[in-house]
């Protein structure tokens, strides 16, 4: 959406004059006396240890308790929780986190997330390996904005940093029981022990078993299912009062069905019998969400007189393999299946010094990884699901040819005009459409792509060279465009439409290697100009280099062969009438694989088997820093402003060679400007942060279904910018009652949109400019309330209820008018802490009122007009128990 540039200011202006007048109030209240008060929390968002309320940068923080209390299991729990943070993923091995609408939508490995994940100062660089159970942790820390400094790269959204629990010097056991509708069983075994005067150990187990929500109507594979194991071990040395060793290791099993996604087109709902996105569901390929990850570090602090040095080492990996149904229907004329198999392994080295005195505080450091990856893509289809697709695309290119006025289609929805196809789809596979029988579309597009084929030309040039020796001496020259259209494609239905009735199998499959190295330096200090304002400047140089392979493998064979005589025409279509030999032309010539070979501009072999490898490398480099001034203005009241930017390597395009497209692409960069403000009133009974920040995103790297006729997945480089406001309060009301809540307003629109003109991109059709970020909202926010109270036989219940809004936002980036409606979640919890607190127990409800949610829509089964949506959990309830030794 275009912003008028006054209202634009007009809605700075009010944020900022709102943040001004926050600022006041909180200056004159923060003296003011009051009874209860908030517990401090911890965080390490500058790489020291430091009050939340010290540190001038956004962060949403959440401890332990804080998690279990809100009924969060993963990140994307906690994203519903957190203001302008977006983490809605159906499937835990393809996840993507949009903090302030920054988030790269690539599934595959050519490319980097736009924000990173670390998991004890470990960076985890690949999204399949990032989402992990949050059992036994400290502390989630989420950071706004861009921390190209201190966390480096591909941070240029922000970073979430997970803290697990460390071993103390105590012996404990703790057991976790949860039951719920479903079949939801899951377990936590916490046990900590002190081994020695200076040696800690703890381990943790975790189960979570959960069955599906909804039915396969056809009796097939269950999917939408939850099995997971979890198991961490950890390790604190003492080897001295300046120096502590500190050694940890996990190992995760997940085998479950994946993520439940289910055609939103009603006539193949209709068509399935019945299916609802809220309801049952029919696929035909089984769902798979398999993998093993590991990981272990070593962290090593010794303390010197004024110096603190820190060195944490780290491997880490995994093995996944997602399988999903992508068109979300079991109509075999819709088939389209599509695996992942990945092998990664990754190994860090951070080193960092940090110092402080009387008026300086500041951190050097240098980090080094090295990450080393498989990954191989398949795509399932039918001869089937190809003449669905290519019934779409000729809707699209040409609806006046099915009988529907290009007027009324452009006002249909993208729904309506699937719904369209998928009637004349049926119709032509019953024989209803006079002069279009079933397999007519893929043969038209076949057509095409022999017309346009270099390997079909000079096939044809040379079959016609005898004539064309003769009709020399005339200024004559035949060729392919001189064969008769309609006598091709006669010829051309006689092998197609057998193989399109037959369902036959299509598959596709690319391999891709990466080997991505990156090195960094960086410094960061904080300087206290005043006893009340400080000055803090950062920078880190970053450098990439990156390795990377695309292999693509396709045994298909298109049945195309030509046989009789086809006709030559004139340049108006007229026959020519020139006598051929023996009555016949282009007898038996076969074409296999030549839709590929426009696809991805590749040779053949003699077999029709194509294979293409690719070796790919490229670097980058940046230097990213901040510069952020912070004033406090009593010791309750801080008040910051900072100027700060974030980089993201560049990549590569994991499916396509095709001519006219870079195989890579550039690196990302975020400038954001932010004015906050963090303030304790009432003895600290009342805590309120907020901030107002304005970006400028520069080449964001946007994953993209476009190319004609076949369409394909590219990135490209955008550019985009990005303002809003966020707003935390809490309140310990009294001894008894706490609330809670915050609210976000992001505005995002792109400023510039890559076209490739290469595969028939248009300014016209495919721009993107004005538009707003996908699966953005606008407006979003949250309240919670808990409520204890002692019992005369002694222990505590707590009441607690959270309340989240979401507004509504762009669900598809290939369509923007396809909107997510707005939601709302409510959840309650009744909690009961025995005296001795060795006991506790809860029942819980989540989303009470049941609300019917869309997480999502689109995806790849959008290509063949078979957009999938996947959906939130319905009511779901349980109970908690736990027992302490």
């Amino acid at each position: 959406m275009m912003h008028n540039a006054d209202q634009s200011g007009k809605n700075r202006f009010f944020t900022l004059s709102t943040l001004s007048g926050a600022i006041a109030v909180a200056t004159a209240l923060s003296g003011t006396a009051y009874a209860a008060e908030i517990e401090e929390v911890v965080v390490t968002a500058q790489k020291r240890a430091e009050n939340l309320q010290d540190v001038p940068i956004a962060i949403s923080a959440f401890t332990g308790d804080s998690m279990k209390a809100m009924g969060v299991k993963n990140l994307t729990d906690l994203g519903k929780f957190t203001p302008g943070v977006e983490m809605n993923n159906d499937t835990p091995l393809q996840p993507t986190y949009s903090v302030r609408g920054i988030e790269t939508g690539d599934f595959t490995v050519g490319s980097d997330p736009a924000v990173a994940v670390y998991v004890d100062g470990v960076y985890t660089g690949r999204g399949a390996g990032a989402e992990i159970p949050l059992a036994d942790i400290e502390r989630v820390e989420v950071l706004k904005g861009p921390q190209g400094t201190l966390f480096g790269r591909n941070a240029t959204g922000g970073a979430i940093h997970i803290i697990s629990q460390k071993p103390q010097a105590e012996d404990t056991a703790e057991l976790n029981l949860s039951a719920g509708n479903f079949g939801r069983i899951s377990s936590d075994l916490l046990l900590n022990s002190q081994l020695s005067d200076t040696v800690y150990g703890r381990f943790t187990a975790s189960t979570n078993r959960r069955d599906s929500f909804a039915d396969n109507i056809n009796g097939g594979a269950t999917t939408g299912n939850i099995d997971t194991q979890t198991y961490r071990a950890s390790l604190v040395w003492e080897a001295s009062p300046d120096t502590e060793v500190l050694w940890r290791a996990d190992y995760g099993i997940m085998d479950q069905g994946s993520a439940l996604r289910s055609s939103i087109v009603p006539t193949l709902q209709a068509m399935d019998g019945g299916t609802d996105v809220f309801g049952d569901y029919a696929l035909d390929t089984p769902t798979i969400e398999d993998r093993d990850s590991w990981g272990t570090s070593l962290t090593i602090t010794h303390d010197f007189n004024d110096l603190t040095f820190t060195s944490i080492t780290a491997y880490r990996g995994f093995d996944a393999h997602l399988q999903q149904d992508e068109d979300g229907t079991a109509n075999p004329d819709y088939m389209f299946g599509s695996a992942n198999f990945d092998e990664q392994t990754q190994f860090s080295q951070e080193f960092r010094l940090n110092g402080a005195t009387d008026t300086l505080k500041w951190t050097l450091g240098a980090s080094y990884s090295r990450e080393e990856l498989e990954h191989v893509t398949d795509a399932y289809f039918t001869a089937g699901s190809l003449e669905s697709f290519a019934i779409y695309e000729g809707l699209k290119g040409n609806p006046e040819m099915f009988g529907i006025p290009q007027a009324v289609f452009d006002q249909m929805s993208t729904t309506e005009q699937e719904d369209a196809a998928a009637k004349i789809r049926a119709a032509m596979a019953a024989g209803l459409v006079p002069g279009m029988p079933e397999g007519s579309a893929v043969t038209s597009v076949v057509y095409d792509l022999l017309m346009a084929s270099d390997v079909f030309q000079q096939q044809i040039g040379a079959q016609l060279a005898p004539l064309n020796a003769m009709l020399a001496p005339y200024g004559m020259e035949l060729g392919a465009k001189n064969l008769s259209r309609a006598d091709m494609m006669a010829s051309l239905m006689t092998g197609i439409y057998p193989w399109v009735a037959a369902d036959t199998p299509w598959n596709e499959s690319v391999t891709n290697t990466g080997d991505y190295r990156s090195a960094a330096i960086y410094g960061d200090a904080t300087w206290s100009l005043t006893e009340k304002m400080d000055l803090t400047v950062g920078a880190r140089y970053t450098a990439d280099k990156k390795d990377f392979t695309i292999e693509s493998s396709y045994q298909n064979a298109l049945p195309v062969a030509l046989v009789g005589n086809i006709g030559l025409v004139d340049d108006d279509g007229n026959p020519l009438a020139i006598p051929l030999p023996d009555g016949s032309f282009l007898t038996a010539i076969p074409m296999p694989g030549v839709v590929m070979q426009q696809r991805f501009g590749m040779a053949f072999n003699n077999n029709g088997i194509e294979d293409l490898y690719a070796k790919l490398d490229d670097s980058w480099s940046d230097l990213s820093g901040r510069v952020v001034l912070d004033y406090r203005w009593n010791d309750d009241v801080m008040t910051f402003i900072s100027l700060a930017d974030g980089f993201k390597a560049g990549g590569f395009n994991s499916f396509s060679a095709a001519p006219g497209i870079d195989p890579s692409f550039d690196q990302e960069s975020v400038t954001n400007l932010e004015i906050g403000m963090k303030s304790s009133l009432f003895d600290n009974a009342v805590r309120f942060n907020a901030s107002v920040f304005a970006y400028d995103y520069k080449n964001l790297q946007q994953l993209d279904l476009v190319g004609k006729p076949i369409p394909n997945y590219y990135l490209r480089n955008a550019d985009a910018e990005g303002r809003g406001a966020e707003m935390e309060v809490q309140w310990a009301a009294t001894d008894n009652l706490f609330i809670a809540g915050n609210y976000s307003y992001l505005d995002t629109e792109y400023t510039r949109y890559q076209i490739i003109e290469s595969i028939g991109e248009t300014e016209e059709k495919n721009s993107r400019v004005g538009q707003p970020r996908v699966g953005t909202p606008k407006n979003k926010f949250n309240i919670m309330a808990e409520y204890s109270f002692g019992l005369d036989q002694g222990g505590e219940v707590v009441l607690r209820g959270d309340y989240n809004w979401t507004g509504e936002r762009v669900g598809s980036i290939s369509d923007p008018a396809r909107v997510i409606p707005d939601y709302q979640l409510f959840n309650l919890r009744a909690g009961w802490n025995s005296a001795s607190d060795r006991y506790a127990a809860a029942l819980w409800v989540q989303n009470v009122t049941d609300e019917e949610i869309a997480g999502g829509y689109g995806g790849t089964g959008a290509a063949i007009g078979a957009s999938p949506a996947w959906r939130f959990l319905p009511r779901t309830y349980g109970a908690d128990f736990t027992v302490r030794f």
